[in-house]
């Protein structure tokens, strides 16, 4: 399409805007405001601005849904190019050509102004070559905020809202200006808001970045006073009120926007607060982690946004660090270590394998009070009388001592894609293991149902009788859920301390929301089946889990070497 733009006034797009706290949530006349006004402000004041497609026909009415058009979930390639043509003939500083979404055009601008060539293939931008010196140029008061804007999100293309603050003490300075304005809408605020602000000021940002997850998705949190539209309200405000104060007083800015896309400038689902002066004194690869991290949290499926306290956006990859960081300290075979680097087996385990594993946690998992997986050691000592020969001094007596290990519980799948074959042979392999052991065994099957808890009595029994024994469990049948399991073990303290095995052939994808994993909860293949196929299900198991338990591999008894 070729956009013809006469009387119209070249514009530069300014992100600040305030959409209302109060009322119905309707970001379109700030959209309007911000977007569209400044493309149709005409030149000569006496006339409109006028902007016709290639056929003569009046593209100006057109124009919000043209924009918006370009904002779904899927790229929309033909209203791209319509709008960049657009942008190209009506903004100061945007290139039409560039190769990011429409949805990025702040950033387009931004970089335009300061004379930056788009990112590509062939043009890289980096922490050390770019933001560093941008973040030193700002903090220094030689160098312009859309400069480190741009540099940002040339780099790392964040999907988010961001703030940026010149230090801590600038931030400070934001939150003593949000508890007085608090105070002064508090019999406006919900009680849930005032407690999410009045949390808000315990917030540091001491680190390069403080990052929060407001909305679950566009429809969320938009009730009138809901913490995420007080929270946007009052950074822009106090963001335009420095500006205002900055220009006045001819001093450098202290505070911006950061409006690395339009989607989260308007309906913000997370928000990104930045130190400008840590980023300068940072190193070049702690700014890349740090925005790695950040696109890491914005790419998870997790969103998880709590109404009762502050949900920080990158808690859990934060988490999963150190608790890669505290596997790498700590012994091999223990839940966190190496949990990226294990290999899965080639060849399906044998039992003596399976047994091992189960023996090894176990012992990890230390003795209890009282359980039915009693362990007896006997030891010859002179303090004791000889039975055989209880006057003979010279010959020692035995002593007998009684342990307990904690309990083992199974939970067999018996879902549909676990034939009786496989169940049988899953059953059978217990069997063994119980009989090695010699103790008895607490057991559910499941599928998307869970069966009733019993204890099966296999100790000192044969291998018939206690086949016989399982026979008599009712198995239940349908699809898989894992999560009943998790919750029925969390909600135990004494199926806590029990060692829960899960047998089972993976055919399972975890909740994207984060669920608590039961500490003693460990997994292991049903049987042989298509080892292979057993092979891919546990690696996507465990791909898909990393959000709620990074060191899950080292969970997969039998499964990895």
């Amino acid at each position: 399409m070729t956009i013809t733009v006469t009387n119209q006034k070249p514009a530069v797009l300014d992100a600040l805007h305030t959409i209302s706290c109060t009322g119905d949530y309707d970001p379109m006349p700030a959209i309007q405001q911000t977007l569209i006004d400044p493309l149709l402000e005409p030149l000569n004041p006496n006339a409109p601005a006028s902007i016709t497609d290639a056929q003569g026909a009046d593209l100006t009415g057109g124009i919000p849904d043209l924009v918006l058009s370009c904002l779904g979930e899927t790229l929309n390639v033909a209203s791209e190019q319509t709008v960049k043509e657009l942008l190209g003939q009506t903004l100061i500083n945007f290139d039409q050509g560039t190769p990011l979404p429409v949805a990025e055009l702040f950033a387009v601008q931004a970089g335009q102004q300061n004379k930056m060539p788009a990112p590509s293939p062939r043009v890289l931008y980096t922490a050390q070559a770019d933001v560093l010196p941008a973040a030193k140029a700002l903090l220094a008061g030689t160098g312009d905020e859309s400069a480190f804007f741009a540099s940002i999100a040339y780099t790392f293309h964040p999907d988010t809202l961001g703030f940026w603050f010149q230090s801590s003490a600038a931030f400070d300075d934001f939150k003593v200006w949000l508890s007085q304005q608090t105070q002064m809408m508090a019999s406006a605020l919900p009680p849930a808001t005032t407690k999410l602000l009045n949390d808000f000021t315990a917030l540091s940002l001491k680190g390069l970045t403080e990052s929060l997850l407001v909305r679950k998705d566009d429809s969320d949190a938009n009730d009138e006073h809901s913490f995420a539209r007080a929270l946007v309200h009052m950074l822009m405000n106090y963001a335009e009120q420095q500006r205002a104060q900055a220009n006045q007083q001819n001093t450098a800015l202290d505070t911006g926007v950061l409006p690395f896309t339009i989607g989260e400038l308007f309906c913000p689902r997370s928000l990104v607060l930045v130190n400008v002066e840590a980023h300068a004194r940072a190193t070049a690869a702690k700014i890349t982690g740090e925005w790695n991290l950040i696109n890491q949290s914005l790419a998870s499926p997790v969103k998880v946004v709590s109404n009762t306290s502050l949900s920080k956006l990158t808690s859990l990859p934060r988490a999963a660090a150190r608790a890669a960081a505290l596997g790498a300290n700590q012994q091999p075979g223990q839940p966190g270590s190496r949990s990226a680097q294990v290999a899965f087996r080639k060849q399906p385990p044998s039992k003596l394998d399976l047994l091992k594993d189960i023996t090894r946690v176990l012992r990890r998992m230390g003795k209890v009070n009282k359980s039915q997986n009693i362990f007896r050691t006997t030891k010859a000592t002179f303090l004791k009388a000889n039975r055989r020969n209880p006057d003979d001094f010279n010959k020692p007596g035995r002593i007998t001592s009684v342990q307990y290990m904690p309990d083992l519980h199974i939970y067999i799948d018996t879902s549909g894609s676990i034939s009786e074959e496989n169940y049988q042979e899953a059953v059978m392999m217990l069997i063994r293991i119980a009989k090695k052991l010699n103790i008895n065994l607490y057991f559910n099957s499941f599928s998307h149902f869970l069966s009733q808890e019993v204890m099966l009595r296999t100790e000192n029994k044969s291998t018939a009788q206690i086949w016989k024994e399982f026979r008599r469990i009712p198995k239940v049948s349908g699809g898989t859920e894992y999560t009943q399991i998790w919750q029925y073990i969390n909600a135990s303290r004494v199926r806590q301390r029990r060692l829960s095995l899960m047998v089972t052939d993976f055919d399972w994808l975890p909740p994207s929301t984060r669920q608590d994993h039961p500490k003693n909860l460990y997994y292991a293949p049903c049987s042989a089946m298509d080892w292979s196929s057993m092979v891919d299900l546990a690696k996507r198991y465990a791909d898909s889990m990393q959000h709620i338990d990074p060191s899950i591999r080292q969970r997969l008894l039998g499964m990895v070497v």
